[in-house]
């Protein structure tokens, strides 16, 4: 017998989170409605197969969460168990964006009020660690 590589777990693993292409377009929803968004545009390439785009007019990521954003596991939500009692958005463990960047190729773009109307494109590796940025 063998471990299995931390790269392998985490893949499998995203299988768990990310059932469907509905369980995609669905956590991508819930991540525009916890931004504040109240126009949301959601767009399926191919239904879905190719891409899975959604707009929304949310307030954005700040640029100091760009490098954490798509970590396991990372969330700006709780910070200890006894934290959830008191969450009151859709997402909050930090694995939806990190199980989409496990099984595609995750591209965010993003502005804030203080940016825009400049955004920017935020590119992540299927480990969910940051890559690049665009403007």
């Amino acid at each position: 017998m063998q471990a299995i590589d931390k790269d392998t777990v985490h893949r499998l693993c995203s299988g768990q989170v990310i059932v469907s292409l509905s369980t995609a377009v669905k956590e991508l929803l819930e991540n525009s409605l916890d931004s504040g968004a109240t126009v949301i545009d959601i767009k399926l390439k191919d239904s879905g197969l190719t891409s899975i785009s959604v707009s929304d007019n949310g307030y954005g990521i700040k640029e100091l969460d760009y490098e954490t954003l798509c970590r396991k596991h990372w969330t700006s939500k709780i910070s200890c168990f006894e934290d959830l009692e008191g969450v009151n958005t859709f997402g909050f463990r930090g694995e939806a964006l990190s199980s989409l960047c496990a099984v595609s190729k995750a591209v965010v773009t993003t502005a804030t009020e203080e940016t825009a109307p400049v955004g920017m494109k935020l590119e992540y590796d299927h480990n969910g660690e940051f890559v690049r940025k665009t403007p």
